[in-house]
């Protein structure tokens, strides 16, 4: 079997196009939104496309941000891949990152332990987070989405909280803690930039995740109990269970995530509201790569490319960087919906593939 009939090259072709399509159209309309609110739009557009390749700083920050956002678009993914529809990823995130914390600030942060447990101490905070609604659900009938997101508003408060009276430098007004010890942030891949484990990190998680996903057995029964929830029940899947330990999982990925904020070299420290709400983008990155592990990447690289040169262009022009949003529910809105090329049959005879090459054949 070819490539060109494999259906899964098939499949996959087709939800690129379609995410492709859709990024070309939502660049069309924020060229127009541009064009009307700026006073020089070519050179404010332009900043948008080439800003985060202007030099190695704001590249740094692009990729600082992609390891973020694909580890969020997993955690998101994995919930979604069972078919449920937990928000907790960003209350995960705020758990994990205070207890990474913890660590950082005790006498185990100045050691060679700090960052392996910081990291192994914030993945089993955001577990137990993410258990909390999943059992809800199972044993309670909970629903999940609300649940989820009033505990992600109780992490967020009780966080903050926690730096504003106790974790703070007390009398100096900051909200933020004290820079961590050198052993407790991680090293750069670059020196005087942001490339830091942080992207090691999210690929190997990727790879992680796709493992579990399709080559083990709780894989398959999270996939089955995500297909159709009722025949895994038949065929002896406990959905239930499976639905908790997807949520948990997740929730370690958050709580992982979290570890990557305060330990990464971009902060170094635990602030007040310091994720910026680019952990709930997760969902966003999750429903363009359609809960795919190894999709999920691609996105990240794409969508973090356009979320940095939005702030860049915010900052060097007279365009707002709130004109991301746009790019955000057009994108959404395409890829979620049964959103087709026009003129799709068109380019169909153009390029002589699919149905018209088919037909071609039968006429020989």
């Amino acid at each position: 079997m070819s490539l060109r009939t494999d259906p899964r090259f098939k499949a996959a072709g087709k939800e690129i196009g379609r995410a492709v399509a859709a990024l070309a159209v939502a660049l069309l309309v924020t060229f127009v939104v541009v064009l009307l609110t700026s006073q020089d739009p070519i050179k404010a557009f332009g900043t948008l496309l080439t800003a985060p390749f202007s030099s190695m700083r704001t590249t740094g920050l692009w990729i600082d941000e992609v390891a973020k956002l694909t580890l969020t678009g997993l955690a998101f993914a994995l919930v979604f891949q069972a078919r449920q529809f937990s928000m907790g990823v960003q209350g995960q995130v705020y758990v994990g990152a205070l207890f990474a914390t913890f660590i950082a600030l005790s006498p185990l942060g100045a050691t060679l332990l700090a960052l392996p447990l910081g990291i192994l101490v914030a993945m089993l905070a955001g577990a137990a987070y993410g258990f909390i609604p999943g059992y809800a659900k199972a044993r309670f009938g909970a629903n999940e989405i609300v649940s989820s997101l009033m505990l992600n508003y109780l992490a967020i408060k009780v966080v903050n909280y926690l730096i504003r009276a106790h974790l703070a430098p007390t009398g100096t007004g900051q909200l933020m803690t004290e820079k961590f010890p050198a052993q407790s942030i991680f090293p750069a891949l670059l020196p005087n930039t942001r490339f830091d484990l942080g992207i090691v990190i999210a690929v190997l998680s990727v790879a992680a995740v796709w493992f579990l996903l399709y080559r083990t057995r709780w894989g398959l029964k999270l996939r089955l109990v995500g297909h159709n929830a009722r025949f895994a029940e038949y065929a002896g899947i406990p959905s239930s269970l499976t639905m908790i330990s997807a949520m948990t999982a997740a929730g370690a990925i958050g709580g992982l995530l979290g570890a990557v904020y305060v330990h990464g070299r971009a902060f170094g420290r635990l602030a007040i509201d310091f994720d910026g709400n680019l952990a709930f983008e997760g969902i966003l990155v999750a429903i363009v790569a359609r809960d795919r592990p190894l999709v999920v990447p691609i996105v990240a690289l794409f969508y973090g490319y356009l979320r940095q040169g939005a702030q860049l262009m915010a900052i060097r022009s007279d365009v707002p960087s709130e004109v991301i949003s746009i790019v955000q529910a057009i994108i959404i809105l395409l890829v979620a919906s049964s959103f087709t090329i026009p003129g799709k049959a068109f380019w169909v005879r153009l390029f002589r593939f699919g149905p018209a090459r088919t037909v071609e054949a039968a006429g020989k």
